[in-house]
């Protein structure tokens, strides 16, 4: 996967986990805290305990990861190739529903590329769905994707 597809992908993850519910005011959606230590910590393990074991989760530029393993998988090859600097996740709206919550917004990912020793910065959208698994928020569906800069510019 290319560097800018894999920091989307890690940064629409991002942007899904710390999404903010209307019900929540602005605090991080319910598995946002587990998912946001780990991806700053660039920790695949710690990022693939936020999911359930059957999620599911997309990244910009590269195919559906199913299932936990999969997800520590992507983690891993994306914190493999950058260190992360900061991420912030700007919440525009989410909606809890007993046991499963909804949440969207905008993220920004700073990276630093291992190899290239390059700094970058990758903005995007995210839509996440949680289910709360044995007292647990964990998420079930994650979907990132860049944010394009509008034509013209």
């Amino acid at each position: 996967m290319r560097a800018r597809n894999r920091l989307g992908a890690a940064m629409l993850a991002c942007g899904m986990a710390l999404a903010t519910s209307v019900s929540f005011a602005a605090e991080p959606a319910p598995a946002g805290d587990c998912w946001l230590a780990g991806f700053k910590a660039g920790d695949a393990d710690a990022v693939a305990a936020c999911y359930a074991e059957d999620a599911v989760l997309w990244l910009p530029g590269a195919g559906m990861a199913k299932g936990r393993a999969a997800i520590r998988d992507a983690y891993t090859g994306f914190f493999n190739a950058m260190t992360i600097k900061d991420a912030t996740l700007t919440p525009i709206g989410g909606e809890e529903m007993g046991d499963v919550h909804v949440a969207w917004g905008t993220f920004s990912i700073s990276v630093v590329d291992k190899a290239s020793k390059a700094e970058s910065v990758m903005v995007g959208r995210y839509t996440d769905v949680q289910r709360k698994v044995d007292g647990r928020w964990l998420y079930i569906a994650d979907h990132a994707s860049d944010d394009p800069q509008p034509a013209g510019k």
